[in-house]
């Protein structure tokens, strides 16, 4: 039955293919008469290359490592109670010199420490953190969405 089944599938595909292809080589580029335009694209490229040599060394103030798509937090809690979370966010802001957040993805609000742009220093600071009572601290990489944490 097999066979069968493949003889019908693969005997048409024999009996078409054994035609020969042919390329239309009749299309000519050059009749499309577009060098104009070419042209006038290769002038603009050329002023934007002298526009920007002209700036030289002048560069934005805006440094490469100022922002970066991660950064490396230490959550110390995660809780569905949103006054809960407020005294954490509270306590924690008495707390520590750096930076906290709480963040909310539902159903639970997230109290985050700290803004570090390498796992090392995290360390130190979930180190900081379970020295100062938040047992269960552990570092998180999230995204850097500055916009949002305000």
């Amino acid at each position: 039955m097999k066979q069968l089944v493949y003889i019908n599938f693969l005997l048409p595909l024999l009996i078409l293919g054994q035609g020969k292809a042919y390329m239309d080589e009749s299309f000519d580029p050059t009749t499309l008469h577009d060098w104009g335009n070419s042209k006038v694209r290769i002038e603009q490229i050329k002023s934007l290359k002298d526009y920007y040599e002209s700036l030289g060394e002048e560069t934005d103030s805006v440094k490469v490592e100022d922002f970066s798509e991660f950064v490396f937090r230490v959550q110390l809690a995660s809780t569905k109670d949103h006054e809960v979370a407020q005294a954490i966010e509270e306590a924690a802001v008495l707390a520590f010199d750096d930076e906290v957040i709480m963040q909310f993805d539902s159903p639970y609000y997230k109290i985050r420490l700290g803004k570090m742009s390498n796992r090392e220093d995290a360390q130190s600071l979930q180190n900081i953190a379970i020295q100062n009572g938040y047992r269960r601290a552990w570092i998180i990489r999230t995204a850097n969405t500055p916009a949002l944490e305000n």
